[in-house]
């Protein structure tokens, strides 16, 4: 890639693993869903207004809605109310790179190459690390959400890699998927944020008058939606996924950083040692083809 493309790619992750600090924040506020529902409403409206429709069908926008607004992010979001830590949350969701490789081969049929089944393997051990470190505090069930969480991560990127084929063209924009796709996640969330949340969590930005809630709001909307997964998409249209996902790894770093200096998270010894062995995974998995290539 470019160079502006580089820095586009590293700005991208450095901009989603800011967002944990915001993401934390709001939910001092606004309870999971009505959070989601307020951030992709903030996220369609009003770009589906200068946007079209993705020439696609309506089924694979409300498929990829739920697996993303509802399956990734709203059981993250559970998972950081259940006490996990947004920085090291930030690392495990990471994984899924490995999800998305598994439903690639039993949908697409690609194929596996020993570097993704090593990857996988060195960030199994270090997941497992982390993961006796949280059962023992406490926070078993927030840990496997987090896995959860990931798993529909994969889950969405799968869909979107169908969405591509079938599309009319062979190509979907990516600014008009993040736009509706944003749109078609609202009505479910919000019927589930009533059902759960009572009416009263959805109104609360109106009615706080926090200009920080809005802030945040705004930052998870455009900043790490409509930007983010825009931009990444189209970087991902573009150039190979070797080229594009390593900057992924960035991520938790970012995150861990920010929530540090935000909040003072920490990490214990053991848990630092379990994070390097999953960055280690992550490395293998997705990096491999590009040693491989460049020394080959």
């Amino acid at each position: 890639m470019p160079l502006r493309h580089n820095l586009l790619a590293l700005a991208i992750a450095t901009i989603w693993g800011l967002t944990f600090v915001s993401i934390k924040i709001a939910l001092q506020t606004m309870p999971p869903f009505a959070l989601s529902g307020w951030r992709f409403f903030m996220a369609a409206v009003p770009l589906i207004f200068f946007v079209g429709k993705p020439q696609v069908a309506w089924r694979w926008l409300f498929i990829y809605a739920i697996f993303i607004a509802i399956g990734q992010f709203v059981i993250l979001f559970i998972a950081l109310n259940l006490g996990m830590p947004a920085g090291l949350l930030s690392l495990i969701v990471q994984t899924q790179v490995f999800f998305t490789i598994g439903l690639a081969v039993a949908f697409f049929g690609e194929s596996v190459q020993r570097w993704h089944i090593a990857g996988a393997l060195i960030a199994a051990v270090g997941l497992i690390v982390i993961g006796v470190t949280k059962l023992q505090g406490g926070l078993g069930l927030a840990f496997m959400l987090v896995l959860v969480g990931a798993f529909f991560w994969g889950a969405g990127n799968t869909v979107a890699k169908h969405v591509a084929r079938v599309a009319e063209g062979g190509r979907v924009n990516a600014m008009n998927f993040v736009a509706w796709t944003s749109f078609a996640a609202v009505p479910p969330l919000i019927l589930i944020s009533l059902t759960m949340e009572g009416a009263d969590a959805l109104i609360r930005p109106l009615i706080a008058q926090s200009w920080s809630l809005w802030g945040h709001l705004a930052v998870l909307a455009y900043a790490a939606q409509v930007f983010g997964y825009g931009l990444w998409s189209n970087l991902l249209t573009r150039y190979p996924a070797s080229a594009v996902s390593p900057f992924a790894l960035w991520v938790p770093v970012a995150g861990m950083s920010a929530t540090a200096w935000a909040f003072g998270e920490s990490l214990t010894g053991v848990q630092v040692v379990g994070a390097i062995i999953v960055l280690a995974g992550l490395a293998v998995a997705v990096l491999g083809p590009v040693f491989r290539q460049k020394f080959a």
